[in-house]
């Protein structure tokens, strides 16, 4: 019902719509005696409250063999991913996967050959793993439960869902339409103008979130006290993101 409201309120201001753009052609109108061309923009925004948690964590892996190295990386991501997968709630996607090779005593006191320098060398292996839910303590439980298997954590945080942004898109981009009409009507009544068209729109609607911190960390005294049981699932508290549509007009006001 929303969206037929706005696409006949832009249909009646003579304007093309295409996904979220609203927009008509670039060229200037020819105006008419006693016709004035305006260009207006207007901005409607709002604090919404993150309804995602996110948590990016890594396996990190380091032997002599690359093979061992690359064996227990995919052992460990299929165990967990399989996991994560069997709930229905949590998007699972895997990240960067890389294996190197590295000296761990890089200036040694004597000259070594190349082939004695590979000898020396030690494999390092890590990949990332997404995983997001709207659902933030299942999200909690599996961190902790992953952390258990002796992946390491990249980061923590809260997000707005899309579908939950774009619902707050819908009311504020007729938040903003309105205040482009309020303005065409004020600028053409000051002006001694009989009304206003409205011939061209653009629409960009955005989100960003607030920079505050998302996670707890326990004390190294707790820690010290839990280190031979399970891991506790970490805390974390939803911020807000800042939603907002920027509307662009071009108007004719009208003799």
């Amino acid at each position: 019902m929303r969206q037929s409201f706005l696409v006949m309120l832009m249909i009646a201001g003579g304007v093309m719509f295409s996904g979220s753009m609203v927009f008509a052609q670039d060229a200037t109108p020819v105006l008419e005696k006693g016709q004035v061309l305006v260009t207006l923009s207007a901005q409607d925004q709002v604090e919404a409250e993150q309804d995602m948690l996110v948590a990016d964590m890594r396996i990190e892996v380091e032997d002599a063999d690359s093979r061992v190295v690359q064996d227990k990386i995919n052992k460990s991501m299929k165990k967990v991913v399989d996991q994560l997968k069997s709930d229905k709630d949590i998007e699972v996607s895997t990240g960067q996967y890389y294996v190197y090779a590295y000296d761990p005593n890089p200036q040694p006191k004597v000259i070594l050959s190349l082939t004695e320098r590979k000898k020396r060398e030690v494999w390092k292996g890590s990949q990332t793993l997404e995983f997001k839910s709207k659902d933030s303590q299942k999200i909690l439980e599996a961190v902790a439960k992953i952390q258990d298997e002796g992946f390491v954590m990249n980061g923590l945080t809260y997000t707005l869902s899309p579908d939950k942004a774009e619902g707050y898109k819908d009311d504020l981009l007729v938040g903003a339409l309105k205040k482009i009409q309020a303005k065409a009507g004020l600028i053409a009544k000051s002006l001694g103008k009989s009304g206003y068209e409205i011939v061209d729109l653009n629409v960009d609607g955005s989100y960003m979130p607030t920079p505050m911190p998302m996670v707890r960390g326990m004390a190294k005294m707790e820690m010290m006290s839990v280190a031979s049981d399970a891991m506790s699932a970490p805390v974390a508290e939803p911020g807000k993101s800042t939603v907002n549509v920027n509307v662009n007009a071009r108007v004719i006001l009208q003799p």
